[in-house]
């Protein structure tokens, strides 16, 4: 294994030993900086696309977590795939990849909002929560956290149709966003379509196999 890829698989062992806490790794890394700055000051996301086909596991894996703290749209879509790797650790690393791009490439407004919502959610201000997170769809309709948090609201508030539809549309634009297809078999099982609701479940563990019946709550 060549220098370059000995440092990205050290920072990814780092990162797995540490528990997504920034290690000792190099020694001279204050602890201010994030791994996003650590991978991008090394590595691209196109160089680390192409090393997600290494023929070495822990180098494939290595990249996936790292496109994790560098890649932007263009990777969340690139990973989806990988959800249904052979390698299960892969999988997972694609899983919380993904979930990272998400998070990090949010705006401050859409942090804050989310954050607003959740809070209306949490005091049952409903109405609120409702005016709202229309709001974010209409602002950030590309963004898939913005039709999963719409789509809790209205199943909370039994918004079933409207929850349906957006689960769909989800999908229609994130065709591998398992989440959705978790929430649309909700949004069946509680107007008791249960076999539609397997159907839903069973899509949702063909696009990320470790989504499995124990983790959705259901036998």
């Amino acid at each position: 294994m060549n220098t370059r890829l000995s440092k990205l698989v050290s920072f990814y062992r780092d990162e797995c030993d540490q528990g997504h806490a920034l290690g000792t790794y190099p020694k001279d890394m204050s602890d201010d900086r994030s791994w996003s700055n650590v991978v991008a000051e090394d590595y691209s996301a196109p160089t680390l696309r192409r090393l997600v086909f290494s023929r070495e596991a822990e180098i494939k894996r290595a990249a996936v977590w790292a496109l994790g703290w560098v890649g932007k749209h263009p990777e969340y879509r690139f990973l989806g795939p990988f959800l249904r790797a052979s390698d299960s650790r892969l999988r997972l690393e694609a899983d919380r990849a993904r979930e990272q791009i998400l998070l990090r490439t949010r705006t401050d407004w859409q942090i804050q909002f989310a954050q607003q919502i959740e809070d209306s959610m949490a005091d049952s201000q409903w109405k609120s929560a409702n005016r709202m997170v229309d709001r974010l769809v209409a602002k950030h309709a590309e963004h898939p956290q913005s039709w999963l948090l719409r789509v809790s609201v209205r199943l909370c508030t039994s918004q079933l149709l409207g929850a349906i539809d957006d689960c769909r549309h989800l999908l229609s634009f994130d065709r591998d966003c398992y989440r959705a297809c978790v929430f649309l078999g909700q949004c069946y099982w509680f107007m008791h379509r249960v076999q539609v609701a397997n159907e839903c479940y069973m899509e949702a563990t063909r696009i990320y196999p470790d989504c499995s019946a124990v983790w959705l709550g259901h036998d």
